[in-house]
């Protein structure tokens, strides 16, 4: 059996205005293997995400989020 090992980081994000933008960038850190679950708030200007570390790294999200046409502060 398979052991995960989740991890919760928070990423800040930047450039955030409206509804459509948190939306995309959950969409965006969802699309990433090993994304368990992505919190994204638009008043805290922050993505909180759980993830399975033997299967991504933040930086692999830190990623998602810049291709997705967001900055991380």
């Amino acid at each position: 059996m398979e052991v995960e090992t989740i991890t919760q980081e928070t990423i800040k994000v930047e450039g955030m205005s409206c509804g459509h933008c948190v939306m995309r960038v959950k969409k965006a850190i969802e699309d990433v293997q090993g994304v368990k679950k992505v919190d994204v708030s638009l008043e805290n200007k922050q993505a909180v995400v759980e993830f399975d570390e033997e299967k991504t790294d933040v930086e692999k999200i830190k990623a998602a989020v810049r291709e997705s046409g967001y900055e991380l502060a």
